[in-house]
């Protein structure tokens, strides 16, 4: 039976949208993976250079190293949560056969092990369990080490698949969890307790008492049995129906009241709060807010305009870049209907204009706690900000009208390349890049304060003129409609 869902499984695989991309999209995702496995690599066997610097050549190095675990454990399973896809294999079909649903669980829980987040720390972990553990306490002490590290990586693993399977149907779990890895590094952060000293007494003695090993497989297993309970309780038919009938309920009544414009929006809200891909744009722009903390905090950043200026427009452009770059193909499923409907598309793409914006003025809210770090903080996010809203909005909008590839909303949104083109990559460029150019322009000729005030300058024209390139944009709409509708009924 597991052989046949292993076939299944695969025929799936490939017969999905990714393996119909052009080359140029798996040529660059094979050498963004091999980027971050070539780092991971490269980090675990020079840390051993790296703490004998940092810490004047210690004796022994193994339990420094064993300081950092809990940090990597709660940053992974983080990570985890927002960019790692769940293991799909369509259930419904197999409830209606006599297939045992606990094979179809087994299953579905032993392929998600084959994930790529489980692949990094192996090239983390290995080099330096050759070049550090085995020399300082012997290659069995070494592979025990290995093992019960490995335990714990497949604890979060299971962790981070359940905590996301569970935020669907109870909140309150999702929440527990996210308020422990909170407190834990606001905790850290405000020297309550150190985690460092928590992880060196958890994890030091791994390798010198093999029963800690023992002890991560257990909670593995432990983690894995309450997935287990879980969707075996979900496996039933009736439990599909309910979702789907509770999934519809959002209402947006105090847009829906305010004329065509205001229903679209309330539409377009719709559509991102009860789809499973768009939701997971809103979870990574949430976490993504605090992404300056990498850049205020470092000293190398501190005076350098221009990556202050790339986080301020990654910050409070967030949104509108990710979820922006596919506009209309978020419809795609029902674009023959939008055709028909009996309202301008000049109102149809003024919604858009105005729910882009919207959200870059909340994530605009969101870095204003930044100015702690000086009032330059504001200036740029600023200046970013007004840029976003008049000239990024425009951009992405216009570009709208090239995409013809369709995407289903139902799948989740990492690692997952359905409805990508070169397009969606080279967008970037007068995105971010542009941009970036011109302040530095400015630093380098006169100054790059007088840079963020061209940039800001440039927003405010957008502003003011957006209905003039709102009608250049339905124009372009009108002449590529029908290819783009013939591209939107082209499904998996």
């Amino acid at each position: 039976m597991y052989i046949t869902l292993l076939k299944h499984q695969w025929r799936k695989t490939t017969r999905s949208s990714f393996f119909r991309q052009g080359w140029g999209v798996k040529i660059l995702m094979t050498i963004v993976a091999l980027y971050f496995l070539a780092s991971f690599g490269a980090l675990g066997y020079f840390a051993k250079e790296i703490l004998n610097k940092a810490f004047d050549e210690p004796a022994v190095l193994t339990p420094i190293f064993m300081g950092f675990v809990l940090y990597y454990l709660l940053v992974d399973l983080v990570m985890r949560f927002f960019l790692q896809d769940l293991t799909v294999l369509t259930v419904q079909h197999y409830l209606v056969l006599p297939i045992a649903k606990s094979k179809v669980i087994n299953y579905l829980l032993g392929s998600s092990i084959f994930s790529f987040f489980n692949l990094l720390p192996l090239f983390l972990i290995s080099p330096w369990a050759i070049r550090v553990v085995a020399v300082e306490q012997g290659p069995a002490d070494a592979g025990l080490w290995f093992l019960a590290l490995l335990g714990f990586v497949f604890t979060n693993h299971f962790l981070a698949i359940y905590v996301k399977r569970v935020l669907a149907v109870n909140v309150k779990i999702f929440g527990a969890v996210a308020l422990v890895v909170a407190l834990a590094f606001l905790g850290d952060f405000m020297a309550w307790f150190s985690l460092t000293e928590l992880s060196k007494s958890i994890f030091g003695p791994l390798g010198a008492d093999p029963l800690l090993g023992l002890v991560s497989f257990g909670l593995m297993a432990l983690i894995y049995l309450v997935n287990f309970r879980f969707l075996l309780k979900m496996t039933h038919l009736d439990r599909w129906k309910v979702a789907a009938k509770e999934a519809s309920s959002t209402r947006f009544s105090f847009l829906e009241q305010r004329g065509p414009l205001g229903l679209m929006m309330a539409n377009e809200l719709k559509l991102i709060t009860r789809n499973k891909r768009t939701k997971t744009i809103l979870w990574m722009t949430l976490f993504f807010s605090a992404y300056g903390l990498i850049f205020y905090t470092n000293p190398i950043y501190k005076d350098s305009i221009s990556w202050l200026l790339f986080v301020g427009i990654f910050m409070t452009g967030i949104f509108l870049i990710n979820y922006g770059q596919f506009l209309v193909s978020w419809e795609s499923a029902y674009f023959d209907g939008i055709l028909t409907r009996a309202y301008a598309m000049e109102e149809y793409y003024k919604s858009k204009y105005y729910l882009l914006a919207f959200s870059a003025v909340i994530m605009y809210v969101l870095t204003l706690p930044y100015g702690y770090f000086g009032i330059k903080a504001i200036y740029i996010n600023t200046a970013c900000f007004i840029y976003n809203v008049g000239v990024n909005t425009l951009v992405l909008i216009f570009a709208s009208t090239y995409n013809k590839k369709p995407i289903d909303l139902s799948r989740g949104s990492a690692f997952n390349y359905q409805g990508t083109g070169a397009a969606q990559f080279l967008i970037i460029i007068p995105l971010m890049v542009v941009p970036m150019l011109m302040v530095y322009a400015f630093d380098l000729l006169w100054d790059g304060n007088y840079g963020l005030i061209f940039l800001a300058l440039l927003g405010l024209i957008g502003i003011l003129s957006r209905n003039y390139f709102i009608k250049q944009t339905v124009l372009n709409f009108q002449e590529k409609k029908y290819i783009n509708a013939a591209g939107y009924r082209q499904r998996d």
